[in-house]
């Protein structure tokens, strides 16, 4: 078993007990947003104020990382809970709320952007998944701007599926599966993939650098 302190050994224990501590809590939300889904599905219409009011700000944050295009991405967004709330009580129970509504998500904006290009473009072709940062998503006051601009440097060589990976690695509470579905890998793929990535970061970058990438890349909601 590869341990994180293993792969990062430069990181303080208190920083490993932080990313450890919010996969735990993501864990514990999955059975609070199955009741809620419940309640949806009995027709309490306030469940349905909870999804939405919880995911808005997220599933905003999460497509202006696929497109640029902000009236695009809200329509999207507002298409996707106006399906929700229509065909709720009729879908299946989803395995994690999260997981749906970023796949959903995903694949309506994917949708628009085709029909808008009228081109039958890849996926790819049309997802750029763009990884920003400011200086006021650093932890400390004292992080330099060119330490963030060489960070983005970085993660600008990475290709789309890798950045995607990495945001969802460590904004969400999703599972290495629920990844690879939603990126089309093996779990055990996405997995390796985030062990190699994060240890590139950090032998280019120092662990500092890759200390300051996780804390940004979950500040970005």
């Amino acid at each position: 078993m590869i341990f994180v302190s293993s792969l990062f050994p430069s990181f303080d224990l208190l920083f490993l007990a932080t990313i450890i501590n919010v996969g735990l809590e993501k864990n514990a939300d999955r059975k609070y947003w199955e009741l809620i889904w419940d309640k949806f599905k009995a027709g309490d219409r306030q469940a349905f104020e909870t999804i939405y009011n919880e995911y808005v700000d997220v599933l905003f944050d999460y497509g202006s990382k696929i497109t640029s295009n902000r009236d695009l991405l809200k329509d999207s967004i507002q298409d996707l809970f106006i399906d929700v709330y229509k065909y709720g009580s009729k879908l299946k129970k989803p395995e994690y709320l999260e997981f749906y509504l970023y796949k959903s998500l995903k694949r309506i904006i994917v949708r628009k952007l085709k029909e808008n290009q009228r081109l039958d473009l890849t996926d790819d072709s049309l997802e750029q998944f763009n990884l920003k940062f400011s200086i006021e998503d650093a932890p400390d006051s004292d992080i330099r701007e060119e330490h963030l601009q060489i960070l983005q440097k970085e993660l600008k060589k990475l290709d789309t599926k890798k950045r995607e990976l990495l945001f969802l690695k460590f904004n969400s509470g999703l599972t290495y599966a629920e990844i690879g579905e939603m990126l089309e890998m093996k779990p055990d793929t996405v997995k390796k993939q985030v062990q190699r990535l994060l240890k590139q970061i950090q032998k280019k970058l120092g662990g500092s650098i890759l200390e300051l990438f996780v804390f940004c890349v979950k500040k970005t909601t």
